[in-house]
């Protein structure tokens, strides 16, 4: 039975049952299974919802329900996580951009980020590029993460990182950003370092880079 569970989760994910993904999320820590297999299988199915969302199958309001089971998901598994022992100590300051109130995949990115030992500070959702920049100031972090979900909120990367630049604070961090329809061309013209559809793929880029400066 553990065997078939982190498939189930996925699953259970992908179809939007959030009653056994609680459930399933319960019963795998019950089991004793690693709470980094748990995120990974939740990826999973968030990975499909998007692939569902791009193909037209899913729409805005499914996306909406996914993070708030993704939400309660995470709310369970974030007390079981430990940062792992070659903890990179960085800060990572995280938002998704103005205009744009969608959180799931940056919530599942902050929560592998955590589990790989990152601080994180996270701004929430509809973050001006003024808001950015100031708590970047405060925070003196690394690296600054950035999601969207919609076409029309991207452009929105673009003035965080033009206002970065003006204030002689783009030099200093590492960009990456995030998103359904977030492409490594996009990040190229705007000027950020990276982009990424897969959250988990996002966290492990971030310890690459937190590793290269140590």
């Amino acid at each position: 039975m553990a065997n078939s569970l982190p498939q189930d989760l996925a699953s259970a994910v992908e179809r939007l049952d959030i009653h056994s993904v609680i459930e399933t999320t319960k019963a795998m820590l019950k089991l004793g299974l690693s709470p980094n297999d748990i995120l990974d299988s939740l990826n999973r199915g968030v990975r499909q919802v998007g692939e569902k969302y791009e193909e037209g199958e899913y729409f805005l309001t499914e996306l909406v329900f996914a993070g708030e089971i993704m939400r309660q998901a995470i709310e369970i598994v974030g007390p079981h996580l430990t940062p792992t022992s070659n903890s990179p100590k960085e800060t990572i300051l995280v938002g998704t951009v103005k205009g744009d109130i969608h959180d799931l995949g940056k919530n599942l990115f902050v929560m592998f980020a955590k589990s790989a030992g990152f601080n994180v500070v996270d701004l929430g959702v509809d973050v001006a590029p003024d808001v950015f920049k100031e708590r970047l100031k405060e925070t003196c972090a690394r690296f600054v993460g950035m999601s969207a979900l919609m076409s029309t909120t991207q452009p929105a990367m673009r003035d965080v990182i033009e206002l970065l630049k003006k204030d002689g604070l783009r030099g200093k961090v590492k960009v990456i950003l995030g998103g359904a329809g977030i492409t490594e061309r996009f990040a190229a013209e705007i000027g950020a370092d990276a982009a990424v559809t897969d959250a988990m793929k996002g966290s492990k880029i971030c310890s690459q880079w937190a590793q290269e400066l140590n």
